[in-house]
């Protein structure tokens, strides 16, 4: 248990980290521009979730500081979060190709971000 806990603190230090980097830097008439289209904050924050790359542990943490966003989109962004990111890309491209990781990333990206709105129209 304390493996764990201390594993999982460190990675609750970088997503708080990554959190308050983003709230403080980037300025809020610019992310007004995406919370209020719903049609907008879901891909941005799916894109994010991709750039960002911490781990699934510390994207709840990072998701729950975006207050401005709809619950959808913060369900995209904990979704895509853990399925793909800059790391998996890179190790897939180093396995099968760059082609196979391009193809693979961007299907796994349109399917993690469909079922994300399926499931916030549905449930949230």
């Amino acid at each position: 248990m304390q493996h764990d806990f201390l594993h999982a603190g460190g990675f609750l230090a970088v997503g708080a980290a990554a959190a308050a980097t983003f709230n403080v830097t980037v300025p809020h008439s610019a992310l007004r521009t995406f919370t209020d289209s719903p049609w907008l904050a879901v891909p941005a924050l799916a894109g994010l979730a991709v750039i960002l790359a911490i781990c699934s542990e510390a994207d709840a943490f990072v998701a729950a500081s975006l207050t401005g966003f709809s619950p959808t989109a913060r369900l995209a962004f904990m979704v895509v979060g853990p399925m793909i990111d800059l790391k998996l890309i890179a190790l897939q491209s180093g396995t099968f190709g760059r082609g196979f990781a391009l193809r693979f990333s961007t299907a796994t990206w349109f399917m993690a971000v469909g079922c994300s709105v399926l499931v916030g129209w549905w449930l949230l």
